[in-house]
């Protein structure tokens, strides 16, 4: 039996009393009742807490105001006064962060190793600035039995304004080297005899340059730039070198094309000694045109170039000279494929600025070849120009993504009076002193590929490859000049600021000229003279970078980990294994 069951008739009377009780309650708050129920309730909205008042509106005092208009009597009419006004520039770049920068590097290494490189600059005006810079490098003779240093000391200085839109540049150097003829294969002779001082050829050399070159921001101005070269060499043997070359580009835009000449301009002279002097000029000129469509981009000129060395001009060779030039390329899908093909040629003055630069161990005694002309050999004074004749370039470069980056090509290139490098010998046969070069013509065909591929943010990958085949018709080798040469390259970041890089380059076998048959591997000539074969060499060196800050880091390298024992040009050995330690800081 359910005990709070309530009946209708219950439910009747309970309301009734609850009624009345209301009613006698009105005039008070139903929060002060205590009610107490008995059996089962539904609780309604009627039920709720209600105020015993309701709220009234309050009567504002003040007034509505009133607010009066006046119309104008009648339009007025403006006439605006315009007073031109002249352009002013405004500066709006930023501050300087520092009026000066600079840095500062040295290491020290095993075999007498000493690097030093200091450079300032001074940014006090944003409308110029100049610096200077020093150089100095010096190590031990690579041979044990020709013993002695090498080393190499230079210093710049440099200053560059705007003037208008023109931006002047003008650069001066002066520098001191000593070279070593440490030319003893110490590979294949007995290693008992007794060392001695190398012979050394001491070059002296300066320069002075300017640059002239404009900045429109409007294509179709005529834009420009043009260098200015002076330079003198000389070494303690009584060689000299008067250097002067002068070179401009210009170019202009119109009707969606760009013209564009350039010209070149040298003059040289040059001796072995007090005695003789000898002359050489080269001018070329090539006006050409380029345009870019979507994705073709060509451009077509005509080369003319005039030789006046000191053989062409004893009638030992041709003057004049004219090199078609053209080059398309082609830029499929956003640089993911870019094919290419040029054609050309050109005109080389040759001096003991650039032959010293291609060999350090050239030192003639003397500038008299001989060089076949109509089959016949002749024999002249001073040096020649390299006229390349004919090239052909062709190949296909892109970028697979931004991580993978590749270039294949393929090149062909004829060579009038090509430079080669052949060993003179003085004293017993086991000695070289220095080279001479040798003149010919050289075709030279090679097939080349490279790539660099980024593996995240860690590593770094890059290598090449290059394949050469010579044909030559008078020199029974090219010397010195490999067949085959690849390089590669890996770095891997530890931790921010520190990185660690391994580079391979193999560098495949070349032939040099030796007088003795128990020299290494060697073949005999026809001249009595021997072919000596040299090997091809691996060079594998490990280099640890440290960045403590952004100026502060330092470098550790292991040079010739494999301490290979190899001659890079024949006769003259390099270092074996070596270690260098340096610390860098900029300001």
């Amino acid at each position: 039996m359910n005990l709070f069951h309530i009946t209708p008739r219950l439910a009747a009377t309970c309301a009734a009393l609850s009624l009345a009780g209301t009613t006698a309650w009105s005039q008070a708050d139903t929060l002060e009742m205590d009610v107490t129920f008995v059996g089962s309730r539904q609780m309604e909205v009627r039920d709720a807490v209600k105020l015993n008042s309701w709220p009234a509106a309050r009567p504002l005092s003040g007034e509505k105001p009133q607010l009066n208009y006046e119309l104008l009597s009648k339009r007025l009419q403006f006439v605006p006064t315009m007073t031109p006004v002249e352009a002013t520039r405004l500066r709006v770049d930023a501050s300087l962060s520092r009026l000066y920068r600079g840095y500062a590097r040295a290491a020290f290494g095993t075999r007498g190793t000493t690097l030093v490189d200091a450079s300032f600059t001074d940014l006090r005006s944003r409308d110029g600035s100049w610096g200077t810079s020093l150089h100095h490098a010096a190590t031990n003779s690579p041979s044990s039995l020709l013993t002695g240093r090498l080393n190499d000391n230079s210093a710049d200085a440099w200053a560059s304004r705007f003037v208008g839109k023109e931006k002047v540049s003008v650069q001066g150097n002066v520098g001191r080297s000593q070279v070593l003829l440490y030319g003893f294969d110490s590979l294949a002779v007995d290693s008992a005899l007794t060392p001695m001082d190398a012979p050394a050829v001491i070059w002296t050399h300066a320069s002075a340059t300017a640059n002239f070159k404009s900045h429109n921001k409007d294509s179709t101005a005529f834009n420009h730039e043009a260098n200015v070269h002076m330079g003198w060499l000389g070494n303690d043997r009584g060689a000299h070198e008067r250097h002067l070359k002068f070179d401009a580009t210009g170019s202009t835009h119109f009707n969606g094309l760009k013209a564009q000449f350039d010209l070149d301009v040298q003059l040289d002279r040059f001796g072995v000694d007090t005695s003789q002097s000898f002359n050489q000029a080269i001018v070329a000129f090539e006006p050409s045109v380029s345009t870019q469509r979507g994705p073709l981009t060509a451009r077509a000129g005509l080369g003319v170039a005039i030789d006046a060395d000191q053989p062409t001009r004893d009638n030992l060779g041709d003057s004049f000279h004219l090199y078609p030039r053209a080059e398309v390329s082609v830029n499929v899908l956003r640089n993911l494929f870019v094919p290419y093909a040029q054609i050309g040629g050109g005109l080389q003055a040759n001096n003991f600025h650039t032959l010293t630069r291609s060999n350090p161990f050239y030192a003639p005694t003397s500038l008299t070849s001989t060089v076949l002309i109509n089959e016949q050999p002749v024999t002249f004074d001073g040096f020649r120009s390299t006229n390349k004749r004919f090239a052909l370039a062709a190949g296909v470069r892109g970028t697979v993504t931004q991580v993978f980056r590749f270039h294949g090509y393929f090149s062909t290139a004829n060579y009038e009076d090509f430079v080669l490098f052949r060993p003179s010998f003085a004293g017993d046969t086991a000695s070289f002193g220095e080279f001479n070069a040798v003149y010919d013509t050289v075709s030279v065909r090679t097939l080349g590929g490279e790539a660099e591929f980024d593996l995240g943010s860690s590593w770094s990958f890059s290598g090449g490859l290059q394949l050469h085949r010579y044909t030559l018709p008078t020199e029974d080798r090219p010397w010195n000049l490999p067949n085959m040469t690849w390089n590669a390259s890996a770095t891997y970041r530890l931790i921010d600021g520190l990185s660690i890089t391994a580079n391979a380059q193999y560098i495949g076998e070349r032939y040099s000229i030796t007088r003795s048959a128990n020299y290494g591997d060697t073949t005999p000539l026809d001249n009595g003279n021997y072919e000596l074969r040299l090997p091809g060499y691996l060079d594998l060196n490990v280099t640890g970078n440290y960045t403590y800050n952004d100026r502060l880091g330092g470098w550790l390298t292991f040079a010739n980990v494999a301490n290979a024992k190899y001659a890079e040009w024949g006769g003259f050995p390099v270092q074996g294994f070596q270690v260098l330690a340096g610390v860098h800081y900029a300001f």
